[in-house]
């Protein structure tokens, strides 16, 4: 482990990162991202941070005043916190939202460490007048909000071609594209400090310790690592 001024100094500057340093981050550890230009990468950044910005505009202008659970309830979409195990393979699960039957799920083993590692003055820095729980309702309210309107979503906004044979292409869609929107409309919506993502990089540590003491392993956070270096 790193010493605590050292700790200190990286926290200071992801919570100081942009959200286009946090999303170009978050857009490096998509495994088709890589075959868009640096240009195509800044701009696809750029449109999932005001997407998911406007997106959020036009619900607080629907629902002005709401808290998230709220804004769920005024959608018809019921939010529910259970228990399962938040661990799939490699990936640790917060919330979900599932479009068949329509809800949002929390999972409450999976939010504990995050709550340990995020409380006090850290939890003011990061959330600001939200909690953990609303962020994430916000979060996968960004999701369903994608899943019903006739645009093209994001996700499939910016295709990389994957495979060509003469005049035919076989094209793939950036997922990160659409949690780094997602994360864009929590911010507005909550008024958040910064860009939810700090959120996962912050509470890495303490996942991860839940984890490996159960003797298992989760995914690495994501290249932010690397460019703001721990």
């Amino acid at each position: 482990m790193k010493a605590a001024p050292t700790l200190q100094r990286w926290l200071d500057e992801v919570i100081a990162a942009s959200p286009q340093t946090l999303g170009l981050a978050m857009l490096q550890t998509d495994p088709h991202a890589g075959r868009l230009d640096r240009a195509t990468q800044i701009a696809a950044v750029a449109a999932a941070l005001a997407d998911g910005a406007a997106t959020a505009q036009d619900l607080q202008a629907r629902f002005a005043g709401l808290a998230p659970p709220e804004f769920a309830r005024a959608l018809g979409i019921p939010v529910e916190m259970i228990d399962d195990d938040p661990q799939v393979g490699s990936l640790w699960r917060f919330a979900e939202y599932c479009e068949r039957p329509t809800r949002i799920l929390l999972y409450r083993r999976g939010l504990a460490p995050f709550d340990r590692a995020v409380s006090g003055g850290l939890a003011r820095r990061l959330l600001g007048t939200a909690t953990l729980q609303d962020v994430f309702v916000a979060h996968e309210l960004y999701h369903h909000a994608e899943a019903i309107r006739p645009d093209t979503p994001i996700a499939r906004r910016y295709q990389p071609t994957l495979f060509r044979i003469g005049g035919w292409h076989w094209r793939t869609g950036i997922a990160a594209l659409s949690e780094i929107a997602a994360g864009a409309f929590a911010q507005t919506l909550l008024d958040l400090p910064c860009h939810p993502r700090v959120l996962d990089l912050v509470a890495r540590d303490a996942i991860a310790s839940d984890v490996e003491a159960a003797g298992s392993t989760i995914a690495p956070a994501d290249a932010l690592s690397g460019l703001l270096q721990r």
